[in-house]
């Protein structure tokens, strides 16, 4: 199958003269935001973003959710994903890659069509299918070979946690194109970027589903033995508790609790059915490529052809990743290796910087045809009180996470052999983070959002059933965990100006505080129209879509009593005992004038911070999350710990100059 170089160039020559009229198109991505996973997706179908850090865009994230002041409040867990693909084209065999690690070369891949997305909230068009499809067009040019396809989207709770991918290759080139083999592939860093410290991620087996997955595991000794931490509930990095390196953290959430995979819903035949899928996991540092092609590379340790360039890409395609000696929980596989003619790895460590290549094939593509293959790319995690909590009890939880993720897979099986067809909850009273009206008020905050219409119709019943609205709390991280804390019946919901109002009461000063507010709907005795055999509908709850990112804060009433002004928490140690992402370091004065400055000072009288406060509330953090300066001087340096003054001088009409002088202290 090796080609000359003076053929390649002829090759591509040719196509570039066939396909020329094709190469107005550039490069673009959009965002896949409906679902709890996110992702940024390009025309070329491969997710990430090329050329940058890796701290300032989304890939797959779950959950997800807009970025913020804190760039590294959110769950990233695959760098970039693309595919690979080969095809004997006329004969002469020739390898493809798509990695959005870099940028991609017009010599091997063109864009055609720009990535669009439509927005389709609350199936509001029911013929489209989904809540969101992004879709775009790309050609591989030495194939001639356009890749046609979409991404689906659901916020509904049961639809939520996976997206579907739907690839159409159409040979538009006029070539023979046999032993055409197609791998969607993901370059795995759980859970970047949020901690970026151990390549330690594991994969798994699952036996009912005959497919791999992959989560966060432990980094190993030069003996393959567990690492143990110096410091941690769990003295592990299994899902990379956040209190790993720090002896007196009051944070044990595991940042790293997702579980991940690829999932085949639906594939063409093959040209030769007796050969099954290979699914191949190889070290990411070992399968470096640039401009879309595989680079030689004599430390691949997985598989380990000779390295020709030409040949490399399809061995990797056939190859069978070795199942590991044990499932999640114990379980031998030895039989399972057996029943599927596959070996089992050594007894050894497991790769822990993965590069996931999960193929399909051989296909023939003749001039004018064409091949669709349909995926779910799905994530799963154990209940997220737990994540928050962390700790060793919760730590024996985190292979929950299967059991979640392989119930996200059933749920697209189900949702894909439907049609893309399932009952529809009412509409979200608000689409997107941010879109709720919060006002902080005296000791709480007030949430609003627009009614449900009265003409509202279910689309499958025909009927009014909205029932009610639910307000959920959270103040962790906007993520959650949320807690119910409002179960209003349409009837019985407070309207002011034309918005519904709950007001939430009773708030401790200085925590910040997530909202989200879902619909709900009365079910249905009867059958659903759309598959009779589901003889009933229970009520349906829409997707909790709406949670502000940066806290709201319940609001202290304004005092001219200056004996009144508290500094809150006092001592600080070492965090401000409020677990929320990004508020560990906030100090907050409360109780004092609508309009004051505050002065803080160290004891030996130099001036630390100034801080003016003029909107009319009864208090005031030191900084912002929203700046990322809490605790930080007039020079934009972080403060040691030790004792400082502060001094509030009003400037309220009627007590302008009044003040008061006091004292806190922050704890190493």
């Amino acid at each position: 199958m090796k080609t000359t170089n003076l053929c390649k160039l002829m090759g591509m020559v040719l196509v570039l003269a066939l396909f020329s009229p094709l190469y107005g198109q550039g490069w673009n991505f959009k965002e896949i935001t409906r679902a709890k996973l996110w992702a940024r997706i390009w025309n070329t179908a491969g997710a990430g973003q090329p050329t940058l850090s890796g701290q300032d865009y989304f890939k797959f994230d779950y959950p997800g959710h807009e970025l913020a002041a804190n760039i590294e409040d959110h769950t990233g867990w695959v760098e970039w994903a693309g595919y690979m693909a080969w095809a004997d084209v006329d004969g002469i065999g020739t390898p493809f890659r798509l990695n959005m690690a870099y940028d991609p070369v017009p010599t091997f891949i063109s864009p055609i069509e720009d990535a669009k997305l439509i927005k389709n909230h609350n199936m509001e068009d029911p013929s489209l299918k989904a809540e969101e499809i992004l879709t775009g067009v790309h050609i591989i040019v030495e194939f001639g070979v356009e890749c046609h396809f979409r991404v689906l989207a659901w916020s509904y709770p049961r639809y939520d946690d996976f997206l579907i991918y739907e690839y159409v290759f159409k040979n538009t080139g006029g070539r023979n194109i046999t032993n055409f083999r197609f791998a969607p592939t993901a370059e795995i860093d759980m859970p970047h970027p949020v901690s970026d410290r151990f390549e330690d991620d594991d994969y798994e087996w699952d036996i009912e589903h005959e497919a791999f997955y992959f989560h966060d595991g432990v980094q190993w000794d030069a003996n393959f033995q567990p690492v143990v931490r110096q410091f941690g509930l769990t003295q592990s990095d299994r899902g990379e508790p956040a209190d790993l390196e720090a002896p007196d953290a009051i944070n044990h959430e595991f940042l790293g609790a997702q579980y991940f995979t690829y999932y085949w819903l639906d594939k063409p035949e093959k040209s030769d059915p007796s050969e099954r899928d290979h699914l191949n996991i190889v070290d990411k540092d070992n399968l470096n490529q640039h401009s879309n092609r595989i680079q030689e590379d004599p430390l691949n340790d997985n598989p380990e052809p000779e390295f020709d360039s030409d040949t490399y890409i399809v061995t990797a395609l056939q190859f069978d990743q070795p199942l590991p000696p044990t499932a999640e929980d114990g379980t031998p596989l030895d039989a399972e290796a057996a029943r599927l003619g596959l070996s089992i790895a050594a007894p050894t460590r497991f790769e822990r910087f993965m590069d996931y290549i999960y193929e399909t094939g051989p296909y023939d593509l003749p001039a004018g045809g064409e091949l669709k293959f349909v995926l779910c790319v799905a994530a799963g995690m154990m209940d997220m009180e737990r994540v928050a909590a962390g700790g060793k009890e919760n730590e024996a939880h985190l292979i929950d996470g299967a059991d979640s993720l392989w119930a996200h897979v059933d749920a697209a099986i189900e949702l894909f052999n439907r049609g893309y067809e399932a009952p529809d909850p009412p509409p979200t009273p608000t689409n997107g983070n941010n879109s709720l009206v919060l006002t902080p008020i005296p000791g709480g905050v007030k949430i609003q959002w627009p009614p449900i219409p009265d003409s509202y119709v279910d689309p499958d019943f025909g009927v009014n059933d909205f029932a009610g609205y639910r307000v959920y709390r959270a103040t962790h991280r906007p993520i959650g965990p949320f807690m119910l804390i409002a179960d209003i019946p349409k009837d019985q919901a407070v309207i002011e100006d034309g918005m519904v109002t709950y007001r939430d009461e009773g708030r401790s000063l200085g925590v910040g505080v997530f909202f989200g507010v879902t619909s709900y709907d009365t079910g249905h005795n009867t059958p659903w129209p759309f598959d009779p055999t589901v003889t009933s509908v229970p009520p349906l709850e829409s997707g909790l879509v709406n949670a502000n990112i940066d806290p709201v804060y319940p609001q202290s009433t304004p005092s001219n009593n200056l004996d009144d002004v508290l500094v809150y928490p006092n001592p600080f140690n070492q965090h401000s005992r409020l677990v929320g992402e990004g508020e560990r370091f906030r100090i907050e004065f409360v109780n004092i004038p609508a309009q004051c400055t505050i002065r803080i000072y160290t004891l030996a009288g130099e001036r630390v911070q100034t801080i003016e406060h003029d909107d009319l509330s009864g208090d005031e953090s030191w900084g912002s999350r929203a700046t990322l300066d809490y605790q930080v001087n007039r020079f934009l340096q972080r403060v040691a710990p030790g004792t400082y003054l502060f001094h509030v001088e009003s400037h309220v009409p009627g007590h302008e100059g009044e003040s008061k002088i006091g004292k806190f202290v922050i704890i190493k």
